[in-house]
């Protein structure tokens, strides 16, 4: 039985080691923290997983909040004016690609528990790089699931992959509960329960999700991006939930003040830790790290691909390299876990997928290019295209060749639009 090391215990650290186990395989993970200090933090983030990530953890057995957790069945994006005013709107169901936001502190707390009972062993301690060329020794092969921390600092930047030198956002994000903010139509104008979406031009963007966490039940996330300097950067001298609250109240009613019924006065917390802020610079890294000694360790997830979170992709990119690296150590059987190996499978990744999500995620960060100007102006106006593009968020490569290149969205308008004519409703591909 081959021996794997997994050193993180989030979102690809934890998953990649069950589907490890299930295969098979004998599997320990190091977490800084148990579980029940995870339980207990401060949120982490407000990841919303789409249907494809969704049906990795299915196949798993490890969806144990399906019941519970509110599903997002589809997006209402308005794109705004410095003043408020809306320029253009996009509104569009995921069908089959819809999705769940559900608190990491719930999720990781089960998993964790989860894990020494299907096999694998936890192991509590921080890993320092004198730890991990022991724990290199001691398997065929050791995986970093750690985004943060000096270790993540054994990848090197990719520049030829990376565009941000600094943060392009300052961030901010509580979970909340009140009027007008849960159930299966809280915005009485959309026909469905949204992920709502505002991008404002000159100040940033923020997000409204359904969401579940163990310590309210159904809630709603919001995430804000703030363009640094700008109107939106009001949260970073927050000093305590109560006052996260208060410019979250502040942000939307100035920027938005037709959503001013979705910050109620009776908005609370979820609780105390239902708050995050903070910043950083999106980072594509190389995927092998080469210890003093010269063994090498294996990045996944944020420890080497590190996008903002504007198009809701950190989690599910992270998903997405667990199916790919599983499947490779699987087909490698008893073979070394060499460099060539390594970074053939990360480079196959980028190529067919990595690329994509990143591409897709900066463009959001920027003024939209000539080929998205054209796909939104008509998703504003065509079903079939609004949907379209809403469901590619499951799987981004789907997006192209129509979102970088202006004659084949042109081409994918016309034909969608036809088809519209003709009562027919497909995915923009």
């Amino acid at each position: 039985m081959r021996k794997i090391a997994i050193i993180g215990g989030g979102q690809g650290g934890l998953l990649l080691g069950f589907g490890l186990i299930d295969k098979g395989y004998d599997v320990t993970l190091y977490s800084d923290r148990t579980a029940e200090q995870v339980l207990h933090a401060r949120m982490a983030s407000t990841a919303f997983m789409f249907e494809s990530s969704l049906k990795l953890e299915r196949e798993l057995c490890l969806n144990f909040w399906e019941d519970l957790c509110p599903y997002g069945e589809g997006m209402h994006v308005d794109f705004r004016g410095p003043d408020g005013s809306v320029a253009l709107s996009v509104q569009g169901r995921l069908g089959d690609n819809r999705g769940q936001a559900l608190d990491q502190r719930t999720k990781f707390h089960r998993w964790m528990n989860e894990f020494s009972r299907r096999g694998g062993r936890l192991e509590i301690q921080s890993i320092s790089l004198t730890d991990l060329d022991r724990i290199s020794a001691e398997n065929d092969l050791t995986i970093v699931a750690a985004g943060k921390g000096a270790i993540s600092s054994l990848f090197e930047r990719d520049a030829a992959r990376s565009t941000h030198e600094t943060p392009p956002r300052v961030l901010a994000a509580v979970l909340v509960t009140g009027s007008n903010l849960t159930g299966d139509r809280p915005w009485r104008e959309i026909p469905f329960r949204p992920l709502r979406f505002n991008f404002i031009a000159g100040a940033g963007e923020y997000f409204s999700l359904p969401f579940y966490t163990h310590t309210r039940g159904e809630c709603r996330s919001y995430l804000f991006e703030a363009v640094p300097g700008g109107p939106m950067d009001i949260f970073q001298q927050a000093k305590d939930g109560a006052e996260m609250l208060e410019a979250v109240r502040t942000c939307v009613k100035r920027l938005t003040p037709d959503q001013a019924e979705h910050v109620p006065d009776d908005m609370q917390l979820a609780d105390a830790n239902a708050w995050l802020k903070g910043s950083f610079t999106p980072t594509i890294r190389k995927p092998v790290g080469t210890l003093p000694s010269g063994r090498l360790v294996f990045g996944i997830g944020d420890a080497v691909v590190l996008n903002d979170p504007i198009a809701g992709q950190g989690a599910n990119n992270t998903n997405r390299m667990v199916k790919a690296y599983l499947e490779a150590i699987v087909a490698h059987g008893d073979k070394p876990f060499d460099r060539e190996w390594m970074e053939e499978l990360f480079n196959g990744f980028w190529e067919t997928s990595g690329q994509y999500t990143t591409a897709f995620t900066n463009a959001l960060l920027k003024p939209p290019t000539p080929p998205i100007q054209e796909l939104l102006g008509a998703a504003s106006q065509v079903q079939a295209i609004a949907d379209g593009f809403c469901r590619n968020f499951n799987n981004p490569p789907d997006f192209w060749p129509a979102l970088g290149d202006l004659d084949a969205a042109r081409a994918l308008i016309a034909e969608k639009t036809g088809a519209a004519g003709h009562g027919e409703c497909a995915d923009v591909a």
